[in-house]
């Protein structure tokens, strides 16, 4: 089993190279939460596989990446967190900036949850 600053900085390790759902498929549990935050709560949803499926509809819909930054993470006991950065054209000619706090909660060397603050 990974210890928590491992697995914080391999999940950061895929973020930078954009590995987004290679990293859900193996560093997250299989009841996961997303959690979004409450303004957007229809958003937030619970198991890996509902993770990917999130994932993969955001993925599909960006046409470019124009920025994309990942900062350390900085690890507690049970708990890390990391700043990311994201600017995305999507095909639908919108514009997405995103600049914001995501908490990771792990428990026997998995991600059970990720909440995200932006």
């Amino acid at each position: 089993m990974k210890d928590l600053s491992e697995l914080a900085n391999q999940l950061v390790a895929m973020l930078r190279e954009k590995k987004f759902v290679e990293a859900q498929e193996q560093l997250f549990a299989a009841d996961a939460i997303a959690q979004e935050p409450e303004k957007f709560k229809e958003r937030s949803v619970t198991g890996k596989n509902n993770i990917i499926l999130k994932e993969k509809r955001f993925l599909k819909g960006v046409k470019e990446w124009t920025r994309f930054d990942v900062s350390e993470p900085i690890v507690s006991q049970h708990h890390f967190s990391i700043r990311m950065y994201t600017e995305v054209d999507l095909i639908n000619n919108q514009k997405v900036v995103l600049d914001e706090i995501i908490v990771y909660e792990v428990l026997d060397g998995l991600i059970v949850k990720e909440q995200f603050f932006y």
